[in-house]
């Protein structure tokens, strides 16, 4: 318990001090969230000069509902990015810098520093998507019209993306304890993310993948539906697999 409370704490100054709240937030909330409303709502301004009627009439079909899927395709790909990238050195560095012989000296339990760790971003991460789903919403209903879109079906579906985001947490937290690199753990992330998305293409399996949460997210006429359960569990199961395999990699590692 001492572990974690000081862990946590510690990750808490890190984070403030090396600005994984400003990465975070870029890739959460600013740029999916807030950039990505007001350029597609520009985007037929700036293009009307360069591109035939016809052309520019496909434009003037943007409802909400299409808005708010351009949103959860930028969250996809912004979020994984930059949680993959900017905290993809969480373990690894600290081994590298021999950051943990003195903790370790000191008596420090490796599953109070993985579950401080785990437990402190993944919080992080799922506050910043609701927000983010929250603005996206406020700018959407703002500048767009028509569609289906309802605060109900932003708050399921934002649901969905921090599951999401905190199964793929847990892989990229495991995989940076495997390397002493965390550059190696962000690409494998990055790449394991958008090789697991093409998998929604099949039916047979992609209920049984954590992608199929970014499928579901996007389906606003049924965002919660029985196909999800599957998915659900097998998402949290993962969470806690690779927080264990973490905290046994820690207990094994040398630190010196």
């Amino acid at each position: 318990m001492n572990s974690f409370k000081a862990y946590f704490k510690k990750e808490i100054i890190e984070a403030i001090r090396t600005y994984k709240y400003l990465v975070l937030f870029i890739g959460i909330i600013f740029w999916p969230a807030m950039l990505s409303p007001m350029m597609l709502k520009l985007l037929p301004l700036l293009l009307k000069n360069y591109m035939p009627p016809e052309t520019m009439s496909l434009f003037a079909d943007f409802t909400r509902d299409y808005a708010f899927q351009s949103f959860l395709n930028d969250s996809f790909q912004f979020g994984i990015f930059f949680i993959a990238l900017g905290l993809m050195g969480l373990i690894a560095n600290e081994v590298r810098l021999q950051r943990l012989v003195f903790p370790y000296s000191r008596g420090a339990n490796p599953a109070g520093i993985v579950i401080a760790k785990y437990i402190h971003y993944a919080v992080t991460i799922s506050l910043f998507t609701l927000i983010a789903f929250l603005i996206d919403y406020l700018y959407v209903d703002r500048l767009f019209t028509g569609g289906i879109l309802t605060l109900i079906i932003v708050l399921k579906s934002s649901l969905l993306y921090i599951l999401y985001y905190c199964t793929i947490f847990s892989v990229l937290l495991y995989f940076s304890s495997l390397f002493k690199r965390g550059l190696a753990a962000g690409f494998m992330v990055v790449i394991l993310a958008f090789s697991l998305s093409i998998l929604n293409q099949f039916e047979t399996v992609r209920m049984y993948l954590p992608n199929y949460l970014i499928l579901k997210a996007a389906d606003i006429v049924h965002v919660f539906d029985n196909t999800l359960f599957p998915t659900v569990i097998i998402s949290i199961c993962l969470i806690i697999l690779f927080v264990f395999l973490s905290i046994l990699r820690m207990k094994k590692i040398d630190v010196a």
